[in-house]
């Protein structure tokens, strides 16, 4: 196989002040500032001089039971509403966030995110979750408590009528014609007059078609969850070796051959937590430094979400209970332990996520050896420790990546759509009767 031609795409995910379970515990960060509106205008704007594609606001690894544990802020600002304000503090940059399609409207998501799509120049991507973060028993009113077969149904059918709803609107509709008193071509927007098992809508929606037609869709694929693509646009895939990435882009891309799409109608971006330090020495010494911070109890919520495997019952210093899932992650991670504890020190490379301890150079080795053995199209980065790793990466790493010709040194496009080199076409929607 010769070389592979092309540039990395890369995506950065902010959670609270970084990826590891008590990461804002550590003495530099101002854990205060996690509620304030500046520390995301901060992160947003270093990661657009580094010219990154994406910046994704993560709710989605916070989950119910490690919220439980009053541990971890998470992401504690509404995020659509902080897309927005990023918006206007950024001119490159992607914004995305994931929407709960088990307890929102799609009529109401859908105008959100082409409002969103319109005042950023159309730089917005989402993600369509099936989770309740909302938790039923929290709750007054709205949907009631959904099976897990019920949420996936719901989400397929919010996807649909999103999409539809977006497509209401005809190019040219708004005309603008002072002459006749017209400003929109009423023969350009259409009803929809969708009806389904969870949704009925009439349409059309309330606001033009998005720049992007459709903001782009993002997706999450784990080792345990199989190679179902979801039509989704760009993947952040958990792979934790080389071999099981590059044989999930191989099967992926067969697939959505088979399925009629095009070779450039998705991105998979491999979750990469950088560990940087001037010396190799530097790096251990703060990954050992961040695995102090974990939470034993934490880290156990977050397996157990993740392997839907309650391990709060086991005790922390007995051995390992005999548990399939967890033996399959430890397997896969290449990570062995005796104890519970000790196996919390691990608990980002049982999620998947490829945990690099090292040098700049060293990480762009790493990077560009994944990305010739065709493992991805880029990386999805979670940063253990924010502002600080991701300060460190766009100081020391981009300008090696753009030596070897593997990174942008500018913005070239003015969509997301188009930044990412998503080639999707029209009529790959249309042929799937969307």
């Amino acid at each position: 196989m010769g070389t592979r031609r092309g540039q990395l795409h890369l995506a950065l995910s902010v959670q609270g002040a970084g990826y590891y379970p008590g990461s804002w515990r550590h003495p530099e960060v101002k854990a205060r500032q996690l509620h304030e509106p500046d520390y995301f205008y901060r992160i947003a704007q270093l990661a657009e001089r580094g010219k990154l594609d994406l910046l994704y606001l993560d709710r989605t690894s916070i989950a119910a039971q490690l919220r439980a544990t009053g541990t971890e802020p998470g992401l504690l600002l509404e995020p659509f509403t902080l897309l927005g304000a990023l918006a206007s503090v950024t001119a490159h940059i992607g914004l995305g966030a994931a929407i709960s399609t088990s307890v929102t409207e799609p009529f109401a998501a859908a105008r959100q995110l082409a409002a969103l799509d319109h005042l950023s120049g159309g730089r917005i991507a989402w993600l369509a979750s099936a989770t309740d973060w909302q938790e039923p028993h929290r709750r007054y009113g709205g949907p009631p408590e959904l099976s897990a077969a019920e949420r996936q149904e719901r989400r397929q059918e919010f996807i649909e009528v999103a999409e539809r709803l977006w497509d209401s609107w005809e190019d040219g509709a708004v005309i603008i014609d002072k002459a006749s008193g017209r400003y929109i071509d009423s023969e350009k927007v259409h009803l929809i007059h969708h009806t389904g098992p969870y949704f009925r809508v009439r349409g059309p929606l309330s606001i033009p078609r998005p720049p992007q037609r459709y903001p782009v869709r993002l997706s999450l694929s784990r080792e345990q969850g199989g190679l179902n693509s979801d039509d989704a646009e760009i993947i952040f895939s958990s792979r934790p070796s080389i071999r099981a990435a590059a044989d999930f882009y191989a099967k992926l891309g067969k697939q959505r051959e088979l399925s009629g799409h095009s070779p450039g109608s998705i991105k998979v971006l491999t979750t990469l937590s950088p560990i940087l330090g001037r010396t190799e020495e530097e790096a251990r010494q703060k990954a050992v430094e961040l695995r102090g911070l974990v939470d034993p109890q934490a880290a156990l919520a977050l397996l157990s979400d993740l392997l839907e495997v309650d391990l709060a019952a086991y005790p922390l210093d007995d051995p390992l209970p005999a548990i399939p899932a967890l033996t399959a992650a430890m397997e896969a991670a290449e990570i062995t332990a005796s104890t519970l504890r000790e196996l919390t020190g691990s608990v980002l490379e049982l999620t998947g996520t490829h945990v690099f301890v090292g040098t700049p150079k060293q990480l762009a080795d790493w990077m560009e050896a994944w990305y010739q053995a065709y493992g991805s199209d880029g990386f999805h980065l979670q940063f253990p420790l924010l502002e600080s790793g991701l300060t460190a990466f766009v100081q020391h790493v981009i300008p090696e990546l753009q030596r070897r010709g593997l990174f942008r040194t500018a913005y070239t496009a003015a969509t997301l759509r188009e930044q990412a080199g998503l080639t999707s076409t029209d009529n790959e929607r249309i042929s799937k009767g969307v």
